[in-house]
């Protein structure tokens, strides 16, 4: 019997938990990524003003590098030698967490009677996101080599990361679209404060510069960037759906 109401007891404890975490809460995707790199993001008000944000996202990444910035490059051909390019696929994951600020809710019929701005209404928000990407044994071709030769020079092989650490700084407004749907746009700009690629050398074709194998290659490139996104997503309150 003891048992019986302990777990009653857990049973209406973890449903009112999840209640007060599911309510008032917004799921969302970004669409125009969602074809390429499928993701998820969530939003939750914690207070009259204030919500936390968090997206999960595969990542998928085509590159093209034709060798005449390093001198390297990943395709198994390049234009200057006649034929056609082709790009390296890496494949990862990527997750954001942020904070909103909501500025100003413009009244609805939707939201009478609820006296949070969050999250609906103009906002301000910071995100810290990081990403990462990998390919296996790729092999890299010298890029004057293969001039000299009319052929492509393999260079060296290795398994090849890429990864950002980036801030965000956005500024948008998202939609009540009757009381079930949110729209949201946002405009702003991002830092990455490390966009590293590594390169952990396989294999090597002695040629004097002294690439040799188990050699880590590291190469960082940190920049301001323009920032958008848009989003759609399913708005859950509890209350209303009663």
């Amino acid at each position: 019997m003891k048992k019986l109401v302990a777990i009653l007891l857990l049973v209406c404890a973890v449903n009112m938990a999840y209640t007060q975490f599911i309510d008032n809460t917004l799921i969302k995707t970004r669409p125009f990524k969602l074809f390429f790199n499928p993701n998820i993001c969530f939003e939750k008000p914690f207070h009259k003003y204030f919500s936390a944000t968090a997206e999960l996202a595969y990542r998928r990444r085509e590159l093209f590098s034709d060798g005449s910035i390093d001198g390297q490059y990943f395709n198994k051909s390049t234009t200057m030698l006649g034929e056609p390019s082709k790009s390296v696929k890496f494949n990862g994951v990527e997750f954001d967490l942020g904070l909103r600020f909501y500025m100003v809710s413009l009244p609805t019929r939707y939201l009478e009677g609820y006296y949070w701005n969050a999250p609906f209404g103009w906002y301000l928000e910071t995100i810290v996101g990081y990403a990462h990407s990998a390919v296996r044994d790729l092999q890299i071709y010298n890029y004057g080599e293969s001039l000299n030769r009319g052929e492509n020079f393999p260079y060296y092989r290795a398994n090849v990361r890429l990864d950002n650490l980036a801030v965000f700084i956005l500024t948008g407004y998202q939609f009540n679209i009757e009381n079930v749907f949110s729209f949201d746009i946002n405009v702003g700009a991002r830092y990455d404060c490390i966009a590293q690629e590594s390169r952990r050398v396989v294999s090597a074709t002695p040629t004097g510069d002294g690439i040799n194998p188990d050699d880590l290659l590291r190469y960082n490139n940190p920049r301001w960037r323009f920032a958008g996104r848009i989003t759609f997503g399913y708005y859950i309150r509890v209350d209303w759906m009663e």
